[in-house]
């Protein structure tokens, strides 16, 4: 194999991975302008698509009988004498098609009378490929098995006529492009809006709760982590070591265990229902981001802490002016980090906060889930808001990112 072929077969298997991570990126895009019934489709669409319809009239005339207590349309006949009929619900056609032996139909003349197909969808007929209106459909045993009858019209006109009785063919409904921007005129309105509750919240506020949030927390972090890595990496004093290792064990120790003593000591404090259990406790370092920006100071050289003892700076001058700005990656990417660990707190919110306008972006999205409203369009909708601000943050910050975690660990 020659190198032009294999670098040939490298690049189309990069690309066939790179197509493969964007395509739930490239689905939740899609889904914010499905409408509810794209959502739904089956096969799903591959694109905002909406089913093609199409209306029509039938001259009543003598097709109209009934049966069970119930008003029948019939639709025609086959050459075994099979009667289809369709039934009628208020005068109007409904998808429930049966047959009937001759003995049962009895019609009535009714020449003034027109028998309204509203939003009837069109199927394409394969291998012909032509397109008809499927007005009913019924599936019917058959020994081992089961056949499938459509009953089709013209695709547009007035129908005069017995329908076309198609049985056990290939088809396909048709759809048309449809995106449907309402979706985020509808999402920003809020979930209490789908149902035609009036309410002050909207998903711009829960946007906004969660970038308050999400802001103080990274500078909180930042400020508290820095420090504590200043003392870890370039301070020397007794019990440094175990002190380190204490910190690091801390990463052993599940959030789940620590939850009910924090939300008793935060209900004592009076911040239950308030922001403060969600930023103040980011003020205090973390294990983690202390680790990574210790190990990132640890690369940087001693002669820089000398160079400002002899220009007159102590260790808290040393920090704020030398090492901090020389940290700026590390102090990025642990920003970002925090910022995409708040963003997309469930538990957090969900057990601190009860007012809904204190509602962020992840509970707001919860609250779209609805037993009797299916707003799953609205959910993708509002899932690409939320993603929106971590996106454009990766984008601005990604070559901090990189540079940041490839400098980190180099010394212990």
């Amino acid at each position: 194999m020659t190198k032009p072929v294999k670098i040939l077969l490298l690049y189309s298997a990069l690309m066939l991975l790179a197509l493969l991570f964007l395509f739930p990126f490239y689905w939740v895009l899609i889904g914010s302008v499905k409408s509810r019934e794209a959502v739904t489709m089956t096969p799903p669409a591959l694109y905002p698509a909406r089913a093609r319809t199409v209306s029509f009239s039938v001259p009543a005339g003598d097709r109209i009988f009934s049966f069970g207590g119930k008003e029948w349309f019939l639709l025609g006949e086959t050459e075994e004498k099979n009667f289809f009929a369709v039934q009628l619900e208020n005068g109007k056609p409904t998808r429930l098609a049966e047959n009937f032996p001759a003995e049962e139909i009895k019609t009535e003349s009714l020449p003034g009378r027109r028998i309204e197909f509203a939003d009837v969808p069109v199927h394409r007929i394969y291998p012909e490929k032509r397109d008809v209106a499927v007005a009913a459909k019924m599936v019917r045993k058959d020994g081992g098995g089961f056949d499938e009858i459509l009953f089709a019209a013209p695709e547009t006109g007035t129908v005069a006529g017995n329908f076309e009785i198609l049985e056990n063919v290939s088809h396909a409904e048709v759809r048309d492009f449809y995106a449907r921007w309402e979706n985020y005129s509808e999402t920003l309105a809020g979930p209490e809006a789908t149902i035609g509750a009036e309410t002050d919240s909207g998903f711009l506020l829960f946007l906004r709760n969660s970038f308050f949030i999400s802001a103080l927390a990274v500078i909180g972090q930042i400020l508290s982590s820095s420090l504590v890595a200043f003392g870890f990496a370039r301070l020397k004093f007794r019990g440094q070591g175990f002190l380190f290792a204490l910190m690091l064990a801390t990463l052993m120790v599940p959030g789940q265990v620590t939850l009910i003593p924090m939300f008793w000591i935060y209900k004592q404090l009076g911040w239950i229902d308030s922001f403060l259990p969600l930023i103040v406790p980011h003020f205090t370092a973390g294990a983690f981001n202390v680790f990574l920006l210790r190990q990132y100071m640890l690369t940087l050289p001693r002669e820089l802490d000398e160079s400002a003892a002899i220009d007159g700076c102590g260790a808290w001058g040393t920090y704020w002016r030398v090492i901090l700005p020389n940290c700026l990656p590390a102090l990025i990417l642990v920003g970002l980090f925090t910022f995409v660990y708040t963003w997309q707190d469930v538990m957090g919110p969900l057990i601190y906060l009860d007012d809904p306008a204190h509602r962020t972006v992840t509970l707001g999205l919860e609250y779209f889930r609805s037993p009797y409203v299916d707003n799953r369009h609205l959910l993708m909708t509002g899932s690409l808001l939320a993603m929106l601000p971590v996106a454009v943050l990766f984008l601005i910050f990604q070559r901090y990112i990189m540079s940041g975690i490839a400098t980190t660990g180099v010394k212990g």
